[in-house]
């Protein structure tokens, strides 16, 4: 775990004592750590997982898969398909038809009906944020 820790600290671009900043923990335990003099405890493997949260857990512990958790997608990354669910019918609204007059003589009157059809519109949106906040915007 001692080679993880160190990996850790070279990907992440710290320094030992910074690590121990990061995780809030006095710098002589990651020292004694890296030495080999003490193993991590569990207490301090939760704190560089909980200031790490992209850190795959079982590389941390065990050695097995990749140091960094699979991305995950985006919400906004994804394009989410329309879909009209099963039981609910399609809402549109139907405006009065408007009358296109030519101001050329030769022309005659148009008529055009138009069709605005309502979609799924979001009611809420709500965004967290890393300090474990949240903002919840409702869209009129």
């Amino acid at each position: 775990m001692k080679d993880r820790i160190e990996e850790l600290i070279n990907k992440e671009q710290l320094t030992p004592s910074k690590l121990a900043d990061l995780v809030g923990v006095q710098r002589s335990s990651i020292s004694h750590i890296l030495s080999g003099r003490n193993k991590p405890s569990l207490d301090f493997i939760q704190k560089i997982l909980l200031q790490f949260k992209n850190i795959n857990s079982d590389w941390l512990l065990f050695g097995k898969g990749e140091m960094y958790k699979t991305k995950l997608p985006s919400l906004f990354d994804q394009k989410i398909p329309e879909q009209k669910p099963e039981n609910q019918e399609q809402i549109v609204e139907k405006s009065e038809p408007k009358i296109i007059e030519s101001k050329q003589p030769e022309k005659k009157e148009t008529k055009v009906e138009v069709q605005n059809t309502v979609v799924n519109q979001p009611e809420q949106i709500v965004i967290f944020f890393s300090d474990k906040t949240f903002s919840t915007y409702t869209p009129k």
